[in-house]
């Protein structure tokens, strides 16, 4: 049996509040479609509502612009703005089954969605989804075992996230207010530069991958952290005019432009290529630097000064002359050998988990 969604469940709509009432700390929390997901708001209103706007820990909530999401939300008193609905179950249907049967409907509306820049999910399309109705104590079964497999990968995320943590703790452990010098980056690296002026890489410069000399290595390398990425080739005249550019095996290269500060190292048996202008090429002196305790050390710098950005509003950039400059502590080989151990070690343990977790999210989507 399947009953349209507006039988079984009460369909809520957002208030259109005004944003000159807005603020980033005065007044009631206001979920927008960015907090749906995330589960938190940075915008509050002065304004008030009716209860019927009213949101609380574990309404389920859609975003009806962009991709149509549903989720719990976990972030207190709020209200609902316009472009966000929720869901409150009647008593002919369990709230932890319609919260596991509508991604598939959503999905399926987007999917048939046209759009230009963004996809918009309509009132009548949402009153046209047919959910399947099975008995309750039905619905509770199907809905007690996905959320037992949903339990089972927030802990090998949370997993994850701990193995993260303690190495960092050993990291601060072993080398914070340490009486280990620092150096001026540049004194311990080989090469160090941002790839070559956009206009010697425009996209007229790019060939299929059979008349292509080499590969072009670019940020989305370095931000998904694979080889296994989309790629594009030049031919060899170009690499000739570039190849102060070149990328070998165990190059690290960090994303300038857009998502910033990420770092990869490219694999020891990757192929040669050229640098994209959106990355900055590292050569280590590797009788200075043990390569993984350096990445490790360079991930936190990036983080530290990216935090540091974000709370003074300025954009942050990668510049090579600012980062040879920069001071980076110079255990001696031995010390950094030993961190350099305890992270792969570390490594094999996440890589089994993240093995557990693919398998996990492969059977929630069997069962779903």
């Amino acid at each position: 049996m399947k009953r349209l969604l507006p039988e079984i469940c009460h369909i809520q709509y957002g208030f259109a509040f005004d944003s000159k009432c807005f603020s980033d700390s005065k007044g009631t929390p206001l979920i927008r479609i960015r907090d749906v997901v995330r589960g938190y708001s940075e915008t509050y209103t002065t304004e008030e509502c009716g209860e019927e706007y009213h949101v609380f820990d574990g309404d389920l909530l859609i975003g009806m612009d962009g991709e149509f999401n549903i989720a719990k939300w976990n972030g207190g008193k709020a209200y609902l703005n316009q472009r966000v609905c929720k869901l409150t179950p009647s008593e002919e249907i369990d709230a932890e089954y319609l919260y596991y049967f509508m991604p598939k409907a959503l999905k399926a509306i987007e999917d048939k969605t046209p759009f230009v820049t963004v996809k918009h999910l309509s009132a009548k399309q949402l009153n046209a989804v047919e959910v399947p109705l099975p008995d309750l104590e039905e619905q509770q079964k199907i809905s007690v075992s996905l959320s037992r497999v949903d339990r089972l990968i927030a802990l090998r995320k949370q997993q994850l996230e701990k193995l993260d943590e303690l190495v960092k703790a050993r990291f601060v452990e072993l080398f914070d207010d340490s009486n280990y010098p620092s150096e001026p980056l540049d004194n311990n690296v080989i090469e160090m530069f941002i790839g070559p002026f956009g206009s010697s890489l425009k996209n007229e410069v790019f060939v299929e991958e059979k008349d292509g000399f080499c590969m072009v290595y670019e940020q989305k390398h370095a931000i998904q952290k694979t080889m296994n990425v989309p790629t594009r080739y030049v031919p060899k005249s170009k690499y000739e005019e570039l190849k102060r550019f070149t990328i070998l095996g165990g190059d690290i290269i960090v994303s300038c432009r857009g998502t910033i500060g990420e770092v990869y190292t490219v694999p020891d048996d990757a192929p040669m290529g050229i640098m994209h202008p959106s990355i900055m090429k590292i050569r280590l002196d590797t009788q200075k630097y043990n390569q993984k305790f350096f990445v490790f050390a360079l991930e936190q710098y990036m983080d530290e000064h990216s935090a540091e950005a974000k709370g003074s509003g300025v954009k942050m950039a990668v510049s090579a002359t600012v980062l040879g400059q920069s001071d980076f502590v110079v255990p001696p080989m031995e010390v950094q050998n030993q961190f350099a151990a305890f992270v792969e070690q570390t490594d094999k343990s996440k890589l089994a988990i993240q093995k557990s977790l693919e398998q996990l999210e492969t059977l929630k989507k069997g069962l779903m």
